[in-house]
């Protein structure tokens, strides 16, 4: 594994590199990717993977092929076109509402793909009407999920994402409903994203409780939507839940039939206090390279900034050589990164290279073109990312 090396082997492993680069480490890929399918085989559910925390077509192909994955999670219509038309994925499920004519007929181009399905994500009326009236003019069919919100309230606050306005059974049932008169759409099932389960870490006491005390609430809330369907007549081929932090608690529900997971195949380091995870593996890195010497403890690095949208805890972390630490006043930097280090502890030279984890999976991937893959001590390939292919679809 790539966080084993030496800092030699590391300086060896991307000599005359073109820097910054990115770097996955197949092996510990494969590893968590092995780890999550021999847990969801024994609770006989499956995973959908979600593309927008991967961004590298061939690593998600690679995931897609396997027997206990259903599909693809996309974000963007765009995204789910690419897919379609690219790599001819079976099951693709466009995971956010739209309300652009433009995106649904980016929708309805995928859909006439020989046996691609679509599923489209929905909360409202006017985005159940919009796809009827662009499906119809293409003659497409469309499934559709319904998302409900999962989020808990402790303390006043809101404790999980703010998403969909559905929160009560009864309203679910109503937009079924209305899904079923329309010609061209098929209700499939639902979805409830637990955020604050899927990502709150267990170092603190207040997060282990909130996490207790939403896990209970979030299993009674789904189990009360899909009961409500079945009586109505609406039996959800889909139930999708859980996320990449919590994806073992969600497994254990009954009604769930898959779960959502994308970061942990490359296990960013906001998982890190997620004791569930200990198991799974670092596999995306970013190498920097050390290009001035401001003071005789202080190496600077060209670029860096490399953050993800959320929290401070979505920066970036070096991880080889250790010990090193960001300035205050700088941090990670848009065109470069002054690290603090002990002279008497390491030498830190121009040239060398600084191995760096990222806060969050998938989005900072968007200042990348490729990513080199590493296999048992040598870099064997590289990948294109979206930005590599030339696409953006955020």
């Amino acid at each position: 594994m790539i966080l084993t090396s030496s800092y030699e082997e590391l300086k060896n492993l991307v000599k005359n590199k073109k820097y910054p680069l990115a770097i996955c480490d197949l092996d510990a890929f494969n590893q968590n990717l092995e780890r999550v399918g021999k847990f969801l085989r024994t609770t006989k559910k499956n995973l959908r993977l979600c593309t927008k925390s991967v961004r590298v077509p061939e690593l998600v192909k690679k995931v897609e092929k396997e027997d206990f994955v259903n599909g693809i999670f996309t974000y963007n219509s765009a995204e789910a076109l690419f897919y379609s038309e690219n790599y001819r994925i079976k099951d693709i499920l466009m995971g956010y509402p739209t309300m652009s004519k433009v995106d649904v007929e980016e929708l309805c181009q995928a859909v006439k793909v020989d046996g691609v399905r679509i599923s489209v994500m929905v909360d409202d009326t006017k985005q159940i009407d919009l796809l009827d009236e662009v499906a119809t003019k293409n003659n497409v069919e469309f499934d559709i999920l319904i998302e409900i919100d999962v989020a808990d309230k402790l303390l006043g606050r809101n404790v999980g994402v703010l998403r969909s306005p559905i929160r009560e059974p009864e309203t679910v049932v109503s937009l079924a409903r209305i899904i079923s008169k329309k010609s061209q759409l098929h209700f499939r099932g639902i979805m409830g994203y637990e955020a604050q389960n899927a990502s709150i870490g267990d170092d603190k006491m207040l997060f282990r409780y909130a996490k207790k005390r939403s896990r209970k609430k979030v299993n009674i809330w789904r189990q009360n939507t899909v009961d409500a369907l079945i009586t109505a007549g609406f039996r959800p081929e889909v139930v999708n839940g859980g996320g990449s932090g919590c994806f073992q608690e969600t497994a254990t529900e009954s009604s769930i039939t898959e779960i959502g997971i994308g970061s942990l195949l490359f296990k960013s380091h906001i998982f890190d206090s997620i004791n569930s995870l200990n198991e799974f593996l670092p596999s995306m890195f970013f190498v920097l390279q050390i290009v001035r010497k401001p003071r005789i403890d202080i190496a600077t690095a060209f670029s860096g900034g490399y953050v993800s949208s959320g929290s401070v805890r979505a920066l970036p972390m070096s991880v080889i050589p250790k010990n090193l630490k960001t300035s205050k006043d700088e941090g990670f930097g848009e065109v470069q990164t002054p690290f603090i280090f002990d002279p008497k502890q390491i030498e830190l030279n121009l040239g060398d290279p600084i191995l760096c984890r990222f806060g969050k999976a998938g989005e900072p991937l968007e200042h990348f073109n490729e990513v080199l893959i590493y296999s048992k001590g040598e870099l064997i390939d590289s990948y294109k990312t979206y930005r590599g292919y030339g696409k953006r679809f955020s």
